[in-house]
């Protein structure tokens, strides 16, 4: 028997070898596949560098404000200030992780929109728990703001973002005020130029209070007490302040006084009408302005406080370069005043009658009454507020400034007791200090920064009137629900005869 030998068959078929079509069909996909997987790739990096460039531009092209009151459009004076900043400034957001107030960090970035020379980081106290304390910060509360430039810094506190007023005791509302805290700490790191300014006592000068101290410090004014028993002035005294003396001034302070007016000095002077101050009188008389006699009394209600009586003054505020930092429609609260009359020097003739001088000094009312005001000569002994037989009528003056144009002297006498105490300025919310902020400004010639007015957070309702709320109501309820229901029936029975 014969055997042969040979591979066992393996019971399966070969694999048939694709065709030239398959070929080309597999080589179409797997160009389809990669081509697929290049543009996904070049899909997805373009998103990320769209995302990239979406979120280097400012948010104002990006996020519309729609907020009750534009609360994170800015103020022209803001952009201003922004656009002009050569300075580099950064804030540092003082906010927990998660707890951040939204409010806050959108209007920084707002900020940050305006201006390449300002930047905004956060920086979480529990991260950072040291991190405020270099900037003497480390008390202050969270979502607050560091603003610093160089070695300068301020802190913008939480608190001063936000103004509330109550009506009772039970409601009130609230306004979103950052960006007057934040636009005028910018200007404070930025500054240039620091004055001193003193505030003489020696003659039972009242202090001034804390809102106009802090709105000198804003303008970088620092204020300092001086007592003229030298009987000199200090040379770097850029200002000084006399806040309503109770007793006057003796030879030797009247004389420093005009020894530091005519080079060139520039003072502020309150009085009250409760103190004579013969010898403070005589440095104003040099200067063009006198006492009008009496107590100043309103008639007009559009010029004295509401439910109040007619020497509680809202004066008219002048528009002019030194009244210029007040908000518009700021009032300004002076009780109690006096006026003032401003004596204009007559041109005078040399006696050789070969030249003539005329006067340099001008005047500029800050504050007058309204035409209808008149002065209460026999106020001491008046039982009843009304005009006497030889009270004077007309438009006083309360606020004048004089300056000296030969040797540069400024001097603004504001005839009212109560001009800088707090109490007073908060009553206007704040009107009295712009104005010691704006009159400072003018003297040491620096522009003012306007006050910028917070912006309501309370959502404006829509109220309908009485006489039309049945109206709408049939028409809504009735008229337009049954002008649908015929509309549909007309509809069906057409399509159904077609």
């Amino acid at each position: 028997m014969k055997f042969k030998f040979g591979k066992k068959p393996s019971g399966r078929t070969p694999a048939a070898q694709p065709t030239e079509a398959q070929q080309v069909s597999r080589r179409r996909l797997l160009h389809s596949g990669a081509y697929a997987s290049a543009l996904a790739a070049i899909v997805l990096v373009v998103v990320i560098l769209l995302n990239l460039v979406i979120g280097a531009i400012p948010t104002k092209y990006t996020e519309f404000d729609i907020s009750t009151g534009q609360m994170f459009t800015l103020s022209e004076t803001t952009v201003s200030m922004m656009k002009a900043l050569d300075q580099d400034v950064t804030a540092y957001f003082l906010a927990e992780t998660g707890n951040e107030d939204t409010n806050v960090s959108r209007i920084l970035d707002r900020y940050a929109g305006e201006s390449s020379h300002f930047s905004w980081q956060q920086r979480d106290p529990a991260l950072y728990p040291t991190f405020a304390d270099q900037y003497d910060a480390g008390e202050a509360s969270t979502n607050s703001v560091i603003v610093v430039c160089g070695d300068n810094h301020v802190l913008v506190d939480y608190s001063d973002m936000y103004e509330y007023s109550y009506s009772d005791s039970y409601s009130y509302t609230m306004d979103f005020a950052a960006e007057n805290a934040l636009t005028t700490a910018i200007a404070q790191v930025t500054r240039e130029n620091s004055y001193t300014m003193y505030s003489l006592t020696g003659h039972g000068e009242s202090s001034l209070g804390s809102d106009f101290t802090e709105t000198l410090s804003n303008a970088g004014v620092t204020v300092t007490d001086l007592n003229l028993n030298t009987g000199e002035i200090p040379e770097d005294a850029d200002a000084l302040i006399i806040n309503v003396p109770q007793a006057d001034f003796s030879e030797l302070d009247a004389d420093a006084l005009r020894g530091y007016l005519s080079d060139g000095g520039k003072v502020i002077v309150a009085t009250s009408l409760l103190y004579d101050t013969p010898n403070l009188d005589a440095v104003l008389a040099e200067y063009g302005m006198e006492r009008q006699a009496g107590l100043l009394v309103e008639t007009d209600p559009n010029y004295y406080a509401y439910r109040y009586a007619g020497t509680y003054l809202l004066p008219n505020v002048k528009s002019n370069t030194i009244t210029s930092g007040l908000t518009d429609g700021m009032f300004v609260f002076a009780p109690t005043s006096q006026g003032i009359v401003t004596v204009e020097d007559e041109d005078t003739t040399q006696t050789d009658e070969t030249a003539e001088t005329e006067s340099t000094l001008t005047h500029t009312t800050l504050l007058s009454t309204s035409d209808d005001a008149y002065s209460m000569l026999d106020y001491e002994t008046a039982t009843v507020l009304e005009q006497g037989e030889n009270d004077p009528t007309g438009s006083f003056d309360l606020a004048v400034a004089a300056e000296d144009t030969s040797t540069g002297a400024k001097l603004v006498w504001i005839n009212c007791g109560n001009i800088f105490l707090d109490e007073i300025n908060s009553a206007v919310s704040g009107g009295n200090a712009q104005l010691l902020g704006s009159i400072v400004n003018w003297m040491n010639g620096e522009e003012n920064n306007v006050v910028i007015d917070a912006k309501s957070m309370s959502a404006e309702t829509l109220t309908v009137p009485s006489g039309l709320i049945t109206p709408l109501g049939l028409l809504f309820v009735f008229i337009i629900p049954l002008a649908f229901l015929l509309a549909g029936i007309f509809v069906s029975v057409v399509r159904r005869r077609r």
